[in-house]
């Protein structure tokens, strides 16, 4: 259906086009400008009838002020006329009274009309604020409900109804429930409606056939010249070659104005081809990454300054030559074979390659190659970008070393660590050897740093990791674990000889003064060791056993070697 509609539509002459455009807009300006009218109707119906039920509250306390300064409010026949008299009030299709609870409390249920409550009256109640609802059933004519609350006050309309009613001030009372007829307003409305299709519908026709006699007499008169103008203007411009020649556009005749700006793109988008060229060639030459256009026998054709400033190649030194000048020889010649397989299958690779400056540096860099076709799918050009990524590869090596070294002492850290150990335990099990594991913390560390500052501690920390390695095996492992502690790894171990005799050794380099600076700084080690598997055969419970007997050796007084005694 909508394939029908854009055809018929695209059919449809230019004056039958404007036509419609124009009835169109007319009948949304109209629709758009009758529902405002009619909601500003409807809303002026809505309060006045909300008017109307204000009144009619008005009239029913004033009445019960009425009764109430006789002394007859107490008789509820009285109170059943009060309430029919007021329901022959213009418009007023319901109304009751809605008792509070203080008055329900000190006076009685009253009347059944007086006792019950719907949901509105209730929130009547509790807030003390009017509500109304809008009614409309089907079948049945537009009806407003209000209910409007009665508060207890001394100036009540003239009354003071606290004296009466054993209720706070400003408390809610009751209300009154009003329900007011909108049929007659409803019936006016609708015949408002009537009145304003039929006087759209007039002056639609009207408007219709001025409309069709202007545009019949426009169309008529100014197509054909302009028309017979552009098509000259065409043709010379075909016949000069002048790409700077714009046809004039007739602002007055819109389609012919169309054609002749369709006509004026085409030129000016040749022209900005020739821009865009310029604007491809300044890319070229800025772009931060090399870059190297070949022809299709791979011959340097053309390089960018960034290819000069990486390679230290100069553009007359590459022209002519192959890429093959950058070769570092560092690739094998199936990577070669697997670049120019996916090359031809892909028409595209990247990846890192390691390349030579005309200086002789080996470089690493990250190369993307594309493959270009004419239109018979020939092979012409192939383009190469590349970037050194030294600095990256560096960031790397220094990500992947901070991943598993210490960044001050550059010892293993802790996963490394426990590596190494799960290692080692391994090849103990099918050696048969034993292995040393000892936990070590710096004593007093804290005071140093306090005193001496967080820089002398850093360097203390640094001086400590250097004796520390030597003194253990090139196979032994010196880890820190964080803070002031460290590990150390003893593989193939004899005795616990071999670890008391490292544990001894250890403390005689920390005997000997650390140089800090202008301070000099002499520390202890409280050292715990276990023996794998003699204290434990689990790497975590082997791990718990040399932090245990660290722990007891700084309760025995700090600067001491404690070798697990739990078995």
């Amino acid at each position: 259906m909508r394939s029908v509609l854009s055809r018929s539509w695209r059919e449809l002459g230019v004056q039958e086009k404007l036509h419609i455009l124009i009835q169109g807009s007319l009948v949304v300006l109209f629709v758009i400008s009758m529902n405002w009218v009619i909601e500003r109707f409807e809303q002026q119906i809505l309060n006045h009838a909300a008017q109307r039920a204000d009144e009619t509250a008005d009239g029913l306390i004033n009445g019960m002020n009425m009764l109430m300064l006789s002394g007859a409010i107490a008789d509820p026949a009285n109170r059943s006329l009060l309430l029919n008299k007021m329901r022959q009030s213009e418009g007023v299709h319901e109304l009751r009274i809605v008792r509070g609870d203080s008055v329900i409390a000190q006076f009685g249920p009253g009347l059944p009309e007086e006792q019950a409550q719907d949901e509105m009256d209730r929130s009547v109640l509790a807030t003390g604020k009017s509500v109304s609802r809008y009614i409309q059933e089907q079948g049945k004519p537009a009806m407003l409900r209000v209910v409007v609350p009665f508060i207890a006050q001394h100036d009540f309309r003239g009354t003071n109804c606290l004296s009466c009613h054993e209720a706070a001030e400003g408390s809610v009372n009751g209300a009154a429930s009003i329900i007011i007829d909108l049929s007659k307003d409803q019936a006016g409305l609708e015949a408002l409606k009537v009145n304003l299709w039929v006087g759209h519908i007039a002056i639609q026709l009207i408007l219709s056939l001025l409309i069709w006699l202007f545009v019949r007499n426009l169309i008529v008169r100014n197509i054909a010249d302009p028309v017979r103008k552009l098509q000259l203007a065409m043709s010379e411009i075909q016949r000069n070659n002048d790409l700077s020649r714009r046809a004039d556009v007739d602002e007055h005749n819109p389609d012919i104005g169309e054609m002749a700006q369709t006509f004026n793109a085409l030129l000016s988008s040749l022209e900005h081809a020739n821009e865009r060229l310029e604007l491809f060639a300044k890319m070229f030459d800025n772009s931060s990454d090399a870059i190297i256009i070949t022809d299709a026998e791979q011959r340097i054709l053309t390089v960018n300054p960034a290819f000069e400033r990486i390679t230290q190649y100069d553009s007359a030194e590459a022209v002519g030559q192959t890429p093959k000048l950058l070769s570092s020889g560092k690739q094998t010649l199936e990577f070669y074979q697997q670049m120019w397989i996916s090359l031809e299958s892909l028409g595209q690779w990247s990846g890192e390659i390691w390349n030579r400056r005309k200086g002789g540096e080996v470089y690493p860099e990250w190369l993307s190659i594309g493959v270009v076709k004419n239109s018979s799918g020939q092979i012409i050009n192939y383009v190469a970008m590349f970037s050194d990524i030294s600095r990256r590869k560096e960031a790397e090596r220094r990500i992947e070393f901070l991943a598993h070294y210490d960044a001050l002492t550059r010892l293993p850290n802790r996963a490394l660590f426990a590596d190494r150990l799960k290692h080692a335990l391994l090849v103990a099990d099918r050696a048969g050897n034993k292995v040393g594991l000892m936990f070590l913390d710096l004593d007093k560390f804290k005071f140093i740093n306090d005193t001496l500052g967080h820089l002398a501690g850093d360097q203390l920390l640094q001086s400590v990791a250097e004796r520390l390695k030597s003194c253990v095996r090139q196979s032994d492992m010196v880890c820190r674990q964080g803070g002031d502690e460290f590990m150390i790894l003893l593989e193939d171990v004899r005795s616990t000889e071999d670890v008391e005799r490292v544990a001894q050794k250890i403390m005689g380099e920390m005997s000997i003064a650390h140089r800090l600076g202008e301070e000099e700084c002499i520390v202890s080690f409280s050292i715990g060791a276990a023996i794998y598997p003699d204290n434990a055969v689990a790497q975590e419970k082997l791990t718990q056993c040399a932090d245990q007997a660290m722990y007891l050796a700084k309760e025995s007084g700090r600067n001491n070697f404690k070798l697990y005694q739990g078995g």
